[in-house]
């Protein structure tokens, strides 16, 4: 009785791993081993990344976002002027 569970199990886990190859392979991913290194190609190119470069380009994106916010502001501004002076009065 042990032998046919343990092989029920193995069937089970193995109708399992297959399973997950079919998903990943519709995410364009060719199974699990794929998966695994591009897990640790990822691993490896964030760990040549330093985290202070990343706070810096963070810090810089947030400046830039909030300039081209003023610069927005000040466009429909211009807008709202552009529009006010060509209207008749």
């Amino acid at each position: 009785m042990q032998v046919d569970q343990t092989i029920q199990q193995v069937e089970a886990i193995v109708r399992f791993t297959e399973e997950v190859d079919r998903r990943l392979a519709e995410c364009g991913v060719a199974g699990r081993h794929e998966l695994l290194e591009r897990f640790a190609q990822l691993r490896l190119a964030l760990a040549r990344l330093d985290g202070a470069e990343i706070d810096w380009a963070t810090r810089e994106t947030a400046r830039l976002a909030e300039r081209l916010g003023t610069l927005g502001t000040e466009l429909r501004h211009l807008s709202a002027l552009k529009s006010a002076l060509e209207s008749p009065h």
